[in-house]
Formats: C-alpha cells, sequence, structure tokens
C-alpha cells in the first residue's frame, strides 16, 4: 500500500518548482527539464517510488516579478475575472489571457506524466502562490489531485468552479495566517478543502513558501501539520 505525500513534500516540490537546477527533491527525481515559457509560466515534473508503483507530481512556481518583463504579474490579475474591469479592460483582457496559457501550459505537464505513467502510478499537481491558483484550475478542470500553498481564491476563473462541481477531484489549499494574498477571497473563493497555517509571520514573510517549508519540516514550528496527508479529514 503506498504511503500518503506529507504535507512537507509538496511544500519542498514547489520551492524545487522556482529554481530550474532542482533535478532531485529529496526521493524525488525530476522527469525532463523544467518548463519555462514566455508567458512567465514555469513548472515541472518530479516523480518518486511508492508501494509498487510511482508518485507524479507536478509543480509550478508561483509569481516571479522579474522574470519576463513582469508577465506573471499579468497572471495573477486574472484571477479577478471581470472585476479587473473595474481597473482597467486592458489589464482584464491580458490578465485572463496570460493566465489562461500559463493553465494550458500546466496542462501540458499534466498530460505529459499522464502518457508514461504505469498502472499503480498516482498524479498529483501543486504551486505556490500563483501557482497554486493554476494549480487548483488544472485540478478542477483535469480530476487530477491537488495541494495549493499560500495561493489565491479562483472561482472568479471563468468555468472553474464548475469544472471542480463537474469533476470532484481532490484539492486543499495551506492558508497561512496574515498572509496578503488571502485578500483575494474578497473577490472569489478557493476549491475544496482550506487548511489554515497558524504562524505567526506577517507582510511577505508570511507568504514565503521557504519560511512555510521551513515551518513544517521535522524541527519547525509545525511539523505535525508538516507531517499529516493534505486530503485527510
Amino acid at each position: 500500500m503506498p504511503a500518503f505525500i506529507p504535507f512537507r513534500s509538496f511544500a519542498a516540490l514547489c520551492v524545487a518548482a522556482y529554481d530550474i537546477q532542482a533535478s532531485a527533491v529529496g526521493a524525488y527525481a525530476r522527469f525532463g527539464e523544467t518548463d519555462q515559457r514566455m508567458s512567465g509560466f514555469q513548472g515541472a515534473i518530479y516523480r518518486a517510488a511508492n508501494g509498487g508503483g510511482l508518485d507524479w507530481v507536478v509543480a509550478v512556481a508561483g509569481t516571479q516579478p522579474t522574470d519576463t518583463g513582469g508577465a506573471d504579474l499579468v497572471a495573477d490579475a486574472g484571477f479577478g475575472g471581470g472585476l479587473s474591469t473595474i481597473v482597467s479592460p486592458l489589464v482584464a483582457l491580458a490578465g485572463t489571457a496570460v493566465l489562461w496559457h500559463q493553465i494550458a501550459c500546466a496542462e501540458d505537464l499534466v498530460r505529459n506524466a499522464r502518457a508514461v505513467m504505469g498502472r499503480g502510478d498516482r498524479l498529483y499537481i501543486t504551486g505556490h502562490s500563483l501557482g497554486g491558483g493554476i494549480a487548483q484550475c488544472v485540478a478542477a478542470r483535469m480530476g487530477v489531485d491537488a495541494v495549493g500553498i499560500s495561493a489565491p481564491a479562483v472561482t472568479r476563473v471563468t468555468g472553474v468552479e464548475s469544472a471542480y462541481l463537474r469533476n470532484r477531484p481532490r484539492i486543499t489549499c495551506l492558508k497561512v495566517r496574515n498572509d496578503p494574498i488571502n485578500h483575494t477571497g474578497m473577490v472569489g473563493n478557493w476549491l475544496g478543502r482550506v487548511v489554515p497555517l497558524e504562524s505567526p509571520r506577517t507582510g511577505g514573510d508570511a507568504h514565503s513558501i521557504d519560511q512555510t517549508l521551513a515551518e513544517l519540516k521535522p524541527a519547525g514550528s509545525f511539523s505535525t501539520l508538516g507531517a499529516r496527508d493534505p486530503f485527510a479529514a
């Protein structure tokens, strides 16, 4: 019987998604190269033996403001859906277009993994920040289980909530207290189950995936949560 993947392993894979040199993360080896696009998308496939099969995890990086001319920041605006028109119709149009391109890139990675998976293998998608929002959208549309960390609310993205209700994948979002991204809950909602991380961090520190991972590790303040199955009740 394969073991579950704990929160801390998903967090470690989220960290690796930002680093194109990260060919291995603990027991996980990268399958192929990290996928980088001019749209700002960055993600990779990792796999590890578990029981009689392999666990495959598509890990998607979050916002990297200095990459590709700030394309990720444009994609972030896409989570607001039509509400972005309050600021500018052009922002709404550009944000929606870039976000959907990044979602499509992540879906390509899911398809690539599915094409080579064997019987008994399992597949997940994970991501931090923008990557966690993309992970929720892909999970809803493709029926793959997902873990989002410090992710935005996504129900303003057209068709995502209805796809989730139709496909019913398991989705868990780890929500750090005081994380500024939690304010996206004013314009939408998260998919699946939300698990709180009651960290005392504030501001940008509360959003940091590196600091979240440190807290979830065995020596961290929230090691018990870090060792938990994200999909367990």
